[in-house]
């Protein structure tokens, strides 16, 4: 074989290796997004309007709560009373009846804040929104109220 046509066999050969030595890449990045969120409902029961102030309440549940919050890290549910943990009547003579209230476990008190911790995520957690009222057998007629506030934080 003569050399030129040595040199062109070659030259074919190797362009035909380069040509199929040679490759392209292409990357997909795929991300996505989850938003906290934490919801926190209460479902009062028929008791927590008609609590029996002269004969006293022990471990009445008044409401059933409904933690939702997707934190990772956990959250915490606070409950404070907008009256300190009394129930306050509309006369300005009658006293004040004081009260004590659990939840789940929760640790603190009613009249100063109770708060329940939770190490991770939750999706319909359920809980039990107790109270405790002392008999009074001397009580002045009217109708006495307070506001249990709830509130759950993502940690």
């Amino acid at each position: 074989m003569s050399t030129a046509k040595m040199v062109i066999a070659f030259a074919a050969t190797a362009a035909s290796f380069s040509s199929s030595a040679q490759s392209t890449t292409a990357q997909l990045d795929l991300r996505g997004t989850v938003a906290l969120n934490c919801t926190i409902s209460v479902s009062p029961t028929a008791k927590a309007t008609s609590l029996n102030l002269q004969v006293g309440e022990q471990n009445q549940t008044i409401g059933t709560v409904t933690e939702d919050c997707n934190s990772g890290t956990g959250y915490t549910v606070s409950l404070t009373s907008q009256n300190g943990g009394q129930l306050r009547s509309g006369d300005a003579n009658a006293p004040l009846t004081s009260y004590t209230a659990s939840y789940d476990d929760a640790t603190g008190s009613i009249a100063s804040g109770l708060t329940a911790t939770r190490n991770g995520a939750f999706f319909g957690r359920t809980g039990n929104l107790l109270i405790n009222i002392p008999a009074n057998a001397q009580a002045i007629a009217g109708n006495y109220s307070d506001s249990i506030s709830l509130v759950i934080a993502a940690k």
